[in-house]
């Protein structure tokens, strides 16, 4: 997950503001990481837990925020972050890169902007290709991808084209995915390993570098 992607997304996110502390809800097989202490307050994340070898790296991430660290003696780990937010009340906690554990945050409000019925229509001549229904497996590696016509990537980018710009504007991406994430100069993706089957709704905008924007609603489902 890239800091520029992850601010992008997370700047359609309300900020969560009531503190969150207590037994966090796990699901995962037995060997997973397990998570005894979670924390979010004024967006300051507060991670404990136990699982992994001492010096292996545990990632939290929800779906528009990523931070970790590494485990230490007796397989203990605390994770703490700044401007943290989850807009699902849901992290994923990782070791190693594969996520073994999704925890619900209790008593978290869900706070993403809900997905309109219809999305507003292009600006200009930048324009999101219809994105068909993604059916994903949970706990595999997954990609859905974005692409555009029609979209201004050199006027005033120099020699060097830029890539047109993807934010996630209502609805969230599914658990244990980050993005979205530029590919090229005129597409854009979500990825990741869904952790939570259900099926999702989100509203993606792209702005090319003249400040034409369009917006598409995307469909995934996770089974």
């Amino acid at each position: 997950m890239s800091i520029g992607s992850v601010s992008r997304v997370a700047a359609t996110a309300v900020a969560l503001g009531a503190a969150v502390i207590g037994q966090a809800v796990l699901a995962g097989p037995a060997s997973a990481v397990t998570a005894t202490k979670v924390e979010l307050k004024n967006g300051q994340l507060r991670v404990e837990g136990q699982g992994g070898i001492p010096g292996t790296f545990v990632s939290v991430a929800s779906t528009t925020s990523l931070a970790g660290s590494r485990v230490g003696t007796g397989g203990l780990f605390k994770v703490e972050a700044s401007g943290f937010s989850a807009p699902d009340c849901r992290l994923t906690v990782s070791n190693s890169g594969t996520p073994t554990a999704t925890v619900s945050i209790p008593n978290c409000t869900p706070s993403a902007i809900p997905v309109p019925g219809t999305p507003a229509a292009p600006t200009g001549s930048c324009v999101i290709t219809p994105v068909p229904q993604a059916t994903l497996t949970a706990g595999s590696l997954s990609t859905v991808w974005f692409e555009t016509t029609g979209c201004d990537t050199t006027t005033n980018s120099g020699a060097t084209p830029t890539p047109v710009q993807w934010s996630v504007v209502a609805g969230s991406i599914p658990t244990g995915m980050s993005g979205p994430n530029s590919q090229g100069t005129t597409a854009g993706n979500i990825i990741g390993t869904p952790s939570i089957p259900g099926t999702y709704r989100f509203t993606v905008e792209v702005t090319d570098q003249i400040g034409a924007s369009d917006q598409e609603t995307v469909p995934v489902v996770v089974s």
